[in-house]
């Protein structure tokens, strides 16, 4: 599943000196090579990097409160939104198999 990395800079990812597109390419790499076990859906995704989009903590395409890319945070299934108390989204949780427990 394709995401758009779109205008990046992220705190820990600077001193890669990679320009916008190299950056976004590099951005789009690492989500694309999650598992896709570990990955949410692209529905999912969309929900939560649209939280991020309106969230005054969001710089550019950093979080100011991790430091990580809104994209890759957003795009994985155990991260949450890192704000205290009060999270714009959570994780995704696995499903229960049909016995009711998680590993069946």
């Amino acid at each position: 599943m394709p995401y758009v990395a779109g205008d990046l800079l992220c705190l820990k990812c600077r001193d890669m000196n990679l320009s916008g597109e190299c950056l976004t390419e590099y951005l789009d790499r690492v989500i694309g090579e999650l598992e896709s076990e570990d990955r949410v859906s692209e529905e999912t995704y969309r929900a939560r990097i649209s939280v991020c989009a309106s969230c005054p903590n969001r710089w550019q395409a950093t979080c100011r409160l991790c430091g990580c890319y809104c994209q890759i945070r957003a795009s994985i299934r155990k991260n949450r939104c890192p704000i205290p108390g009060n999270p714009g989204w959570i994780e995704e949780i696995e499903e229960e198999t049909e016995s009711g427990g998680l590993d069946g």
